[in-house]
């Protein structure tokens, strides 16, 4: 056991001390904490450790609220003060700009906080498993776990309603003796409980996946989906999607026999409101999980771009065409390329709904759409985690656009591809985090670079 100080936070997370010249990089410590640690594992210039005691804590700890802190895998940092949280992630990004892109001196405005820190998510995903006094237990995974759920009482992500109805369901379950699904034995039937939430217009969807052993219980699924619908109004959409496969995710790949798209109950979609546009989403519809802090990120964006009317914008890796409509809603004439079939369709659905008609959206992967494509006075991109493809990447500075903003929920990857722009003729003029995410290492940032 060695004695630590904590003195900062690496990327992704884990506190940082020193140890006879080394860096360490403990887990589950905060900076200002004094923590006696366990070695893990050593390297050639770091190590890596856990806090198992802690002998002083930091001024910026705080109590968690959640019961289940320090047993669930989110919500890390719920006992780390939110404007510390705010200010490690303002500061991780102008690092990763430094270091990685080569910046001395980037322009990294002060972070955007969240609205709301807790209930915030609009969607939820639940697991159900194998275990507990009863045998079935429905909640979230453990800490470092993949397959270990621990049983739910109450998450402050989410709402209340949703806790609600991971109750309801799990007693639905016991009552009707729906056996959960075991992933080591890959048998079983129920899987995953999804909520998803409008914040704005209070429509709830739910959806259960099972595995495709339904034999003899459709009658008790279909019962369920409508008894879960008669304790909840606002729940108007409920669905029981089927996934064969072994993998350990939320997905689906088949639909009940009679359920057309999976849809039991309700309508087959529900709604959300943005900046004074309505959204459709639908089930396996990609939506910002955040509400509250979505409007914020768009409403950067938009500042940031300050497209003009007689701006062609080119919105890439655009999903279900949210940026697009807030651009277009702007006057702008844009084009949203997104390679997802299903998200190109909400899109055009989308636009349609809040009688947008200055944007056209394509389906192609944006690395094969930007090879010859047209140019334009402005780029906005919104990329995976893995950042711009190395295609896309050449095929945008081939574009000769003067304007380009760069959204990312990556800091390294940002700035790998900032470099390269910044290399070809770009200056970075502002870069700002905006907080998807409270109590958790997760930064999403808008950035701004002109042409020199």
């Amino acid at each position: 056991m060695i004695s630590l100080e904590i003195t900062d936070l690496a990327y992704g997370g884990r506190g940082v001390a020193k140890h006879h010249g080394k860096i360490a990089f403990v887990d589950n410590a905060l900076p200002g904490d004094i923590v006696s640690a366990r070695i893990k594992r050593k390297k050639k210039s770091y190590i890596e450790a856990v806090a198992v005691a802690l002998e002083k804590p930091s001024p910026f700890r705080q109590n968690p609220v959640c019961a289940h802190f320090g047993v669930c895998g989110g919500c890390k940092w719920q006992n780390y003060a939110y404007d510390r949280q705010l200010a490690y992630k303002a500061e991780q990004l102008k690092n990763q700009l430094v270091h990685l892109a080569g910046i001395a001196k980037p322009p990294v405005e002060p972070p955007i906080g969240a609205r709301k820190i807790y209930y915030y998510r609009n969607k939820m995903e639940f697991s159900f498993m194998v275990g507990g006094d009863d045998g079935l237990v429905l909640g979230l995974h453990r800490s470092g776990s993949f397959h270990e759920i621990f049983q739910l009482d109450t998450c402050h992500l989410q709402s209340e309603l949703s806790n609600e109805i991971v109750r309801h369901v799990r007693a639905e379950c016991l009552r009707s003796n729906l056996p959960a699904y075991d992933i080591l034995n890959n048998s079983g039937l129920m899987r995953f409980l999804i909520v998803r939430e409008g914040k704005h217009t209070g429509e709830t969807m739910v959806i259960f996946v099972t595995s495709a052993e339904f034999a003899g219980h459709e009658k008790k699924l279909v019962d369920l989906c409508e008894s879960t619908a008669a304790a909840f109004p606002a729940v108007g959409s409920l669905f029981w999607m089927i996934n064969s496969r072994k993998a350990n995710i939320a997905r689906w790949d088949m639909y009940p026999p009679g359920f057309s798209g999976g849809l039991v109950v309700g309508r087959e979609y529900i709604c959300e409101k943005l900046g004074g546009y309505r959204f459709t989403i639908s089930p396996d519809s990609f939506f910002q999980t955040n509400s509250y802090q979505a409007q914020l990120l768009y409403d950067t964006v938009i500042e940031f771009a300050a497209p003009k009317k007689t701006d062609k914008v080119l919105d890439l890796y655009c999903g279900t065409g949210t940026i697009a409509i807030f651009l277009a809603g702007a006057d702008a004439q844009v084009i949203g390329v997104e390679s997802e079939a299903k998200a190109v369709a909400d899109a055009r659905l989308n636009a349609a709904e809040n009688g947008i008609a200055n944007v056209e959206f394509i389906c192609a992967p944006v690395e094969r759409y930007i090879v010859g494509a047209e140019p334009a006075d402005i780029v906005v991109v919104d990329p995976p985690r893995a950042g711009l493809h190395p295609k896309a990447l050449e095929g945008i500075l081939k574009l000769d656009t003067g304007k380009l903003v760069y959204v990312s929920c990556n800091p390294a990857t940002l700035a790998r591809d900032l470099r390269i722009f910044i290399e070809n003729g770009f200056e970075l003029k502002r870069t700002v985090a905006v907080d998807m995410f409270p109590h958790t290492y997760h930064i999403e940032s808008v950035s701004l670079l002109l042409k020199k």
